[in-house]
């Protein structure tokens, strides 16, 4: 039943945008803009290339989670699905298959990301992925988790946004920071890891919470 949950949800994504040929190809064009606005005139600095990837990534996990509630609430599919399985398989299954997405296209981004910026080299490629991945992580559970909320609210579009830029700030000032000092720090820097796996599961945490929530004024 997980297995087809997982489907179910793969599915969606390809019909909200189109799979993940045009997540990158928006990426691309937010980087493009970026490159020819300042890079072409002035090196930008490993941390501000950084900072432009979380944007990027932020931007990324915004419209997939958006668009995948969208598509979910349209044909009902949350409902229907509530009758076989539990709320909890559901947003994990959601989570999951977002997560997975996002982070091929991460993957795509950061080798983009060498080529146009000076400061962003290949052979940083599996500790930036790695930072990608965790942050993507934290913000796929915070929107999904928040899009359970909003969809008990009659402006349902309105209030997603709303929520899920002031939640996001910490995980931007926190993370991008720790990102900073593991490659300052000599060695792999484990409490810059264990940071971003801490918001990860804090808002994991505040998923399941909501999904309570919202069964027990079902």
């Amino acid at each position: 039943m997980f297995l087809k949950i997982l489907k179910k949800e793969f599915l969606l994504i390809g019909r909200s945008l189109g799979g993940l040929v045009s997540l990158l190809s928006l990426s691309l064009c937010v980087l493009f803009i970026f490159y020819s606005a300042i890079e072409v005139n002035e090196s930008l600095s490993a941390r501000s290339v950084r900072g432009l990837k979380w944007a990027i990534i932020f931007l990324l996990n915004f419209i997939l989670v958006g668009q995948s509630l969208w598509e979910e609430r349209e044909s009902g599919g949350w409902t229907a699905s509530l009758a076989h399985t539990s709320a909890a398989y559901l947003y994990l299954a959601k989570c999951a298959v977002i997560w997975v997405c996002t982070n091929i296209v991460n993957a795509a981004l950061i080798l983009s990301f060498s080529v146009f910026f000076q400061s962003s080299e290949v052979s940083r490629f599996g500790g930036e992925w790695l930072f990608a991945c965790l942050g993507s992580l934290s913000l796929v559970f915070l929107g999904v988790s928040l899009g359970l909320i909003a969809e008990e609210s009659r402006l349902k579009e309105i209030v997603l946004p709303l929520l899920q830029v002031p939640f996001s700030i910490p995980l931007f000032l926190f993370g991008l920071e720790a990102e900073e000092r593991f490659w300052l720090e000599p060695g792999f820097y484990w409490k810059s890891v264990l940071l971003l796996l801490f918001f990860s599961l804090f808002y994991g945490t505040m998923g399941g919470l909501f999904i309570e929530i919202t069964k027990k004024e079902s």
